[in-house]
């Protein structure tokens, strides 16, 4: 492609696969939630694409997840070709130059078909049984944590799971589950955060019956602890959520593994080309591998990571993709202790009001 060139139609197959066989990079612009599904719930995606969404109210995205070289090409995905070429036009505008369209699972058939072939599609059903699965983004016009929370539905009970709220987004995430028509029954932290404060507590007080859950050995206060095993009911017993305990970055972490979904929320343990710190609340660099490689490295490839941060505007991995080219966990458990420990990370600003008001979880006197 020229300098000057946007992306304003679908390229060929031809186009798409002989660049990606020379190495570029592939994008998936949607947000990977059910409103983005079809076909019965069916959320279709490229192995290996990088999930970077395209906001198509501001019409813009995030550039901290990109190469900084602007010639690199770049191959945009989404569901049908629209936003991807929205995508397109727009970052063609902040310099980048090879910008392909890949179409969607609901666009050229020809096209996806290529792409299957040539990088393999993942499926995934986050329309289960009707229900929505939404993911929201604690930004500076909140409490600016860079904190995913995660709210999971049931049609057929209108009950409702949230994972990791923040306080500041309280009113946005009760605004989310009341469009969604449900109620929420649950609210579940993967461990008590040094960063920014659990929503946990206020949302108990706006949400009567509202129940909280940490795991036991995060020392915190709830309504019920976990504990690694334990499977958590909702829906009346037609959804469950698997407890993993994922120690490292705290004695307390866990992991939240939905198979129906195909999806496990990781918290702090293990992000999108990264993970959490090791350097305090009784962290472990040493447990943190362990975790990732015995508990969350033996999970399906294709089972969707969804983090509690992210700083780059990605969205979600899978096991594979981490297990393939994440920087930090690829190296050797030695390694991977040396590295933890040079970091020298800055003390985490909220500290010192939020694990202390994180240990309550939700539940004050």
């Amino acid at each position: 492609m020229s300098p000057q060139a946007t992306a304003v139609k679908v390229n060929s197959d031809t186009e798409v696969v002989t660049a990606l066989e020379q190495g570029a990079l592939l994008i998936d612009v949607r947000p990977p939630t059910s409103a983005e599904a079809f076909e019965g719930g069916t959320f279709s995606r490229i192995d290996g694409a990088l999930s970077l969404p395209f906001d198509m109210a501001t019409g813009t995205m995030p550039l901290g997840g990109l190469p900084e070289d602007k010639s690199k090409t770049l191959v945009l995905t989404c569901r049908s070709g629209n936003r991807a070429g929205k995508a397109a036009d727009f970052l063609a505008a902040q310099g980048y130059t090879s910008i392909l369209n890949g179409g969607g699972p609901k666009g050229d058939p020809k096209l996806w078909e290529a792409l299957s072939k040539t990088k393999g599609e993942q499926k995934y059903q986050l329309g289960l049984r009707g229900g929505s699965f939404v993911q929201l983004f604690d930004g500076e016009d909140g409490g600016g944590s860079s904190t995913l929370t995660y709210i999971l539905t049931d049609e057929a009970t209108k009950a409702a799971v949230i994972i990791d709220p923040v306080i500041e987004q309280v009113d946005r995430d009760l605004a989310e589950v009341e469009k969604l028509g449900c109620k929420l029954v649950l609210a579940l932290n993967t461990h008590a955060h040094a960063d920014h404060i659990t929503g946990t507590g206020l949302l108990k007080k706006k949400v009567p019956g509202l129940r909280s859950m940490i795991a036991n050995a995060s020392g915190a206060k709830a309504d019920d602890h976990l504990a690694d095993g334990q499977t958590v009911s909702w829906a009346g017993g037609a959804r469950s959520i698997k407890v993993l305990s994922t120690p490292g970055h705290t004695n307390g972490c866990l992991s939240f593994y939905e198979p129906e979904l195909d999806a496990v929320f990781t918290g702090d343990t293990l992000l999108i080309g990264g993970c959490g710190r090791t350097d305090f609340q009784e962290g472990s660099s040493e447990n943190l591998y362990d975790s990732v490689h015995n508990r969350l490295f033996t999970l399906p490839p294709k089972t969707l990571v969804y983090p509690a941060h992210d700083y780059k505007g990605r969205r979600c991995s899978t096991i594979g993709e981490e297990m393939r080219s994440n920087p930090r966990l690829t190296k050797t458990k030695e390694e991977f202790v040396e590295l933890m420990a040079g970091l020298g990370l800055p003390y985490p600003k909220k500290l010192d009001v939020s694990l202390p008001a994180n240990l309550l979880c939700g539940i004050q006197d």
